[in-house]
């Protein structure tokens, strides 16, 4: 599984009578994606924006028209929205350009009539999507956008629907979802021209793309001794001479691939209240991100006994776009398409989670969260140093390396994964008739990860209007009554954290959104 040096990877030798090009190999960290799929524990990452649109600039085309047109000019411009991905089975999968997309492959409406009050019906949808392999993934591009179509949400002037992005994480990050958004409403607002490659719903890729380069190609890694051996330490030594606090840091149910079925659930921090939220987040020295691990320790050490969970363990994914230097591409490297991201850990020794558990305020949350605050700001400034995507390399056998760790404990509780915020439009006007299309909600939302963190917790919003929090986690890993209380729990607490900082752990609230 793991070998005494760092793997080199080169394009294995290939079927030349194939009528795909290789491109090149897929990288480390792209692997990493690639082999979850491969064995189920990961199907993909998506994001669902809600847009908008006057009824009028539709003119005489229908919306099915108007998406194709504008997915395809999209597509043309994303060299990583057309290709598939060969022997993902294997420990040398590599990705090969496709002659043709069948666009009928990558677009689906769903039209519906039924009130989705809540959002549970979006979710349901979501949950079935996430639990779907890609087919034929070395003759289709694994992405695909299915549009939500709800008759309730549109008035007589105004045509509103969900979008829902969800692709193969091998391709895409969650900045890469929000990304594809951002490249799907530019066009829209477009002059929406057909392109001449789209003919009869087949669209010609024989025009040449630069194809993105891996994560390992664009940030020079470092490593040092000390941090390698720690980390293979960490994989391959005994438990017994491992750290104690890891033995009693709680993961939800051991690892197991089945069932594997997502569940999800909704928190909406309203339009009205982001700039609260965000404010008092200012006000403690911390961010959004570092608060919610915070509210979420606290839900967690109040909802779970102390002798089943003593000490916890969480992980915030970290884009890395900002420490890319020397590549040149159009919108600069904010909007490079493709996997690049890292993460960092944060342990709640089993001291801290029982401090919280007797004496659980505010201001003990404000704390943590600043203490969190400090600690990912001091993993920023070690960047590219002693990173743990510099070890990925390391690895030989995927396949091995993740059916190891069935029966096992799991390394994190929760993660939280956050994108920030899109823009709304293109375009902005005060003349209704001159308005375009706008983008109005984002909600990102991963799949199970079978041998990922036992609840995943995904971020996202939209300039000048809310930020959306999606749960997520296997069916039966975490009992559902705690993902209730945890969600119930974040929505009281956003709703009045801005208003009330220092005791809105002792707010209630009537409703939760999306159970």
């Amino acid at each position: 599984m793991f070998r005494g040096h760092r793997q080199d990877h080169h394009p294995p030798l290939v079927d030349t009578s194939s009528p795909s090009e290789v491109i090149r190999p897929l990288g480390p960290c792209e692997i990493y994606s690639s082999s979850r799929h491969a064995l189920g524990f990961y199907k993909c990452v998506a994001n669902t924006c809600q847009y908008s649109v006057l009824r009028t600039k539709l003119g005489d085309r229908g919306l099915h028209d108007i998406l194709e047109t504008a997915v395809a000019n999209v597509i043309l411009a994303t060299p990583s929205l057309a290709v598939g991905i060969v022997g993902q089975d294997g420990s040398h999968p590599h990705f090969v350009r496709l002659p043709s997309i069948r666009t009928e492959h990558h677009i689906e409406l769903i039209n519906t009539s039924r009130r989705d009050t809540n959002d549970s019906m979006l979710l349901r949808t979501l949950e079935r999507l996430h639990d779907q392999p890609w087919p034929e993934i070395e003759q289709r591009p694994p992405w695909k956008l299915t549009i939500i179509l709800d008759n309730q949400l549109s008035e007589d002037e105004m045509l509103v629907f969900d979008a829902i992005f969800t692709a193969h994480h091998a391709i895409v990050d969650g900045r890469s979802t929000s990304e594809f958004h951002t490249r799907l409403l530019n066009e829209l607002n477009g002059p929406l021209t057909p392109p001449s490659e789209l003919t009869n719903g087949t669209l010609n890729m024989a025009r040449p793309h630069d194809f993105p380069p891996t994560l390992e190609q664009l940030i020079a890694f470092s490593t040092s001794w000390g941090f390698l051996a720690r980390t293979l330490f960490r994989e391959l030594g005994p438990k017994w001479l491992q750290s104690g606090e890891s033995g009693s840091i709680w993961t939800g149910a051991a690892v197991t691939p089945e069932p594997c079925r997502t569940r999800l659930r909704l928190v909406i921090i309203p339009a009205a209240s982001v700039p609260a939220v965000l404010g008092a987040c200012r006000r403690h020295n911390t961010t959004l991100t570092a608060l919610l691990h915070a509210l979420i320790l606290l839900s967690l050490s109040k909802n779970l006994k102390p002798d089943q969970a003593p000490a916890f363990q969480s992980s915030t994914p970290i884009d890395l776009r900002p420490f890319v230097k020397g590549h040149s591409q159009s919108g600069g490297t904010e909007s490079l398409f493709g996997v690049y991201v890292t993460a960092q850990t944060h342990c709640y020794k089993s001291d801290v989670v029982a401090q919280l558990r007797d004496r659980p305020s505010a201001a003990e949350v404000w704390t943590i969260a600043a203490t969190l605050r400090k600690s990912i700001r001091q993993h920023l400034d070690n960047i590219p140093r002693d990173d743990i995507m510099s070890m990925l390399g390391w690895v030989t056998d995927w396949k091995k390396f993740w059916l190891s760790k069935g029966g096992k404990p799991r390394q994190d509780t929760w993660e939280v994964s956050n994108i920030g915020s899109m823009s709304p439009s293109h375009e902005e006007s005060d003349e209704p008739e001159q308005r375009g299309w706008k983008i109005q909600r984002s909600i990102m939302s991963q799949s199970a990860m079978v041998a990922g963190a036992a609840i995943g917790i995904s971020v996202s919003g939209v300039t000048g209007c809310g930020i959306n929090l999606a749960l997520g986690w296997q069916e039966g890993i975490v009992e559902e009554v705690i993902v209730d209380a945890l969600t119930s729990d974040l929505q009281t607490w956003l709703d009045h954290v801005g208003h009330r900082d220092d005791d809105f752990i002792n707010c209630s609230n009537d409703a939760v959104a999306g159970n």
